[in-house]
């Protein structure tokens, strides 16, 4: 229901910070990787001969107005663009978007779409009109569904992005999901680019950028039973089922081939979310902030990409690693040798997820294996996969730091 307009309202500046850190939990197959000599992993589509390798992802978080002819070129290689999804409504995305479709006709468009928040208006709502309707109707619709804490004041995910309540009167608040989803559904029927969405991100809980919180007054109480949120089981259990609903509401109304990726620990660790997603977005691979390691990152990705944990959409599942601070013998080179092993996507990111173009070049052919887990946890552990023209190879030491990242190739 809408408070009252004129309650305090506090728009707060900062730097974003780290989620919070907590401890992989890690799985079976981290243990029965410690306990046998060695392991087969399966690939999670192993006819997929139509696909380049390594298979490319962009992501970009910003406008790609002013791309380059070079830029869109370059972009036009991956299998997938993420862009924010104000952006695939926008007049000024749409000449750029039919460019790189013509390029590349079978690219899949994603937006970017935070989950339960919303971000203050820009001063300019004229511009917005014009260029970015969707973000003006969207802090609309959502408008009646601001969090409020038990003192009134506005609660901030991030500094400058308001949190949602999901809770209505003790339920689901399905309204909110219908008019999200109906939102969307009308933008796509006018602009069209728009095959699906990227999920940023799924919680357990609210969480909360600490920056924010700390200037926050009163507590999280969605439910607004007396209890704070994060004392409350049965509201943070409706909080995080609240997201599953909205995901299944998105797939009922685009179809079984419309890709939902998740971002979030969640999509990592609980196998109903995961069923309801085609992909995983791997925030800051391999380690994220609860990853201990670069090989419990790996293997847990290996882990994911099993056939039966993703639900495949087009044929396919569509997770993909990214880190901002790779470089060419650094964690872009991982991440790109990572995807080779595990059947999904790499992007090469400068400064905060913008997309420059590649400058990785390695062509390994379509795999001929499956990846393979050789060794032991409390010694040497490798994962090596054979391509049609060469092998990639990645070795951990006891302590899970890398020790080798290499494609040998095959060809002289």
């Amino acid at each position: 229901m809408m408070r009252d307009e004129n309650k305090r309202f506090q728009s707060r500046i900062g730097t974003m910070q780290s989620l919070k850190t907590a401890i992989l939990v890690l799985t079976a197959f981290l243990h029965s990787a410690s306990c046998s000599s060695e392991g087969s992993l399966e690939p999670n589509n192993p006819s997929a001969e139509h696909l380049s390798y390594p298979d490319k992802a962009v992501v970009h978080w910003q406008s790609i107005a002013s791309w380059s002819e070079e830029t869109i070129r370059q972009a036009a290689e991956a299998s997938i663009m993420i862009i924010p999804i104000e952006r695939c409504f926008s007049p000024e995305s749409t000449p750029i978007i039919e460019r790189i479709k013509q390029l590349n006709p079978e690219m899949k468009i994603i937006g970017y779409r935070t989950l339960l928040s919303v971000d203050i208006l820009y001063p300019d709502t004229t511009y917005l009109r014009n260029n970015l309707p969707y973000v003006l109707d969207y802090y609309e619709a959502v408008r009646g569904n601001w969090g409020w804490t038990t003192e009134n004041d506005t609660i901030f995910i991030w500094p400058g992005q308001i949190m949602l309540d999901p809770i209505d009167s003790g339920s689901l608040d399905t309204d909110l999901i219908d008019r999200m989803v109906n939102l969307i559904a009308e933008y796509r029927q006018s602009y069209g680019n728009l095959d699906g969405i990227m999920h940023d991100y799924f919680m357990y809980d609210a969480y909360l950028n600490p920056y924010a919180r700390e200037t926050m007054i009163g507590d999280v109480d969605f439910d607004e039973d007396g209890i704070r949120h994060e004392d409350d089981a049965d509201e943070k259990a409706l909080f995080y089922e609240w997201q599953k609903e909205y995901v299944r509401a998105i797939r009922s109304r685009f179809g079984s081939d419309f890709i939902e990726i998740g971002n979030g620990r969640p999509p990592q660790e609980d196998a109903e979310l995961a069923g309801l997603l085609n992909g995983i977005f791997y925030e800051l691979y391999p380690n994220n902030p609860w990853g201990k390691t670069d090989r419990d990152g790996l293997l847990r990705l290996l882990e994911n990409q099993r056939e039966g944990y993703l639900l495949p959409a087009l044929g396919r599942t569509w997770s993909l690693c990214t880190n901002e601070k790779g470089n060419l013998h650094g964690n872009n080179y991982f991440c790109m040798l990572s995807s080779l092993l595990a059947d999904c996507m790499y992007t090469e990111l400068s400064n905060s997820y913008v997309f420059r173009g590649w400058t990785l070049d390695i062509s390994t052919g379509p795999p001929r294996s499956a990846a393979l887990v050789e060794g032991r946890m409390d010694s040497i552990l490798t994962v090596r996969r054979n391509f049609e023209l060469g092998e990639v190879r990645i070795s951990f030491e006891s302590s899970g730091r890398r020790i080798e990242t290499i494609f040998e190739s095959f060809v002289e």
